[in-house]
């Protein structure tokens, strides 16, 4: 049996699995994310669910997903998202001391999605893809000969700091995304990377200001809603959405040319989401032939591909496919 946790913002999930893949048990606990939580909280939370399990069962390995870059290798996190008490961390090396010296892979949320889609998805039988993941920022997978694409520093498919419309007098007014705890802020002061003009929560923050409402009040399931309904301003600002994310995907494909680029996060559920993405794809494909072999496609997974990525992770890792 193999332990496999998915560290969120909000909460850590966990699953028990076979080696194969098939879920036995899942549940999550809160993650520690209080001002003043450190490193040895989460570690914590993290051998509490290793020590339910234990007893009655062999835990045969740990696989673990988690915002920052990893270096799968080493098992160390880099940057740490939301959670800055992982930055430089070596979290595998603290987690095999804690639990019984067991087997522990690390990768990246974003790019466990990706690997989920390997596995058992959408990109099973390609052998190049790209994988973008829409939610608090845009995370991503460039998956090469089957494997994930990391880069030198871990950085490749960190698709929220792609550049958008920036003119040289935004030089001026750059903030530092490291700078603040607050996202929200990012999407005012630096409103030209893609985190702040095709996550869906910039989607969210955009709709909100525009029908002056608080942003608690806004989800995507609501943004549908209205749209549905014949609201023709948050109908505009999902269109322009639609437009970057088309252009994005253009730029993508032109420059490592995958054989399917695939779009997933919460949002990607709602059937309008690709359709609208496609629309503005096919036009943007008049400016070239070059642009011709474009293919989207929606990820198979949702709310569980970050276990299934991490699991794989784990068997690339040790050797076991």
């Amino acid at each position: 049996m193999y332990l496999v946790i998915d560290v969120g913002g909000t909460y850590i999930k966990y699953a028990k699995m076979t080696i194969d893949g098939d879920i036995l048990e899942k549940g999550k606990v809160p993650t520690p994310c209080k001002h003043g939580d450190k490193i040895e909280d989460f570690i914590d939370a993290i051998t509490g669910i290793y020590n339910k399990y234990k007893e009655d069962n062999i835990v045969e390995g740990i696989a673990m997903d988690l915002p920052g870059q990893i270096d799968v290798d080493n098992g160390i996190v880099y940057g740490g998202g939301a959670l800055k008490y992982l930055d430089e961390v070596n979290l595998q090396k603290l987690l095999m001391e804690k639990c019984d010296n067991v087997p522990v892979a690390l990768e990246n949320d974003a790019k466990s999605a990706a690997l989920a889609e390997v596995w058992k998805g959408n990109a099973k039988d390609v052998n190049n893809a790209c994988v973008m993941v829409f939610g608090t920022g845009v995370g991503g997978g460039v998956i090469i000969d089957r494997k994930i694409h990391r880069g030198k520093n871990m950085l490749a498919g960190e698709l929220s700091y792609f550049l958008g419309n920036m003119t040289r007098d935004d030089l001026k007014s750059i903030q530092a995304v490291e700078s603040t705890d607050v996202i929200y802020e990012i999407f005012d002061a630096d409103y030209f990377i893609m985190s702040s003009i095709v996550s869906t929560s910039a989607l969210c923050y955009r709709v909100a200001k525009k029908k002056n409402i608080d942003l608690s009040e806004v989800n995507g399931e609501l943004i549908y809603k209205w749209v549905k309904a014949g609201d023709r301003e948050v109908e505009d600002i999902l269109d322009d959405f639609y437009f970057e994310i088309a252009k994005m995907c253009c730029s993508i494909y032109i420059t490592i040319e995958p054989e399917v680029i695939l779009l997933g996060g919460g949002i990607s559920a709602e059937p309008s989401f690709i359709e609208g993405i496609r629309k503005y794809v096919d036009q943007i494909k008049k400016i070239s032939k070059v642009y011709s072999g474009i293919k989207l496609d929606k990820c198979k997974y949702l709310n569980d591909s970050n276990l299934y990525g991490a699991l794989y992770n784990f068997k690339q890792k040790y050797d076991m496919l």
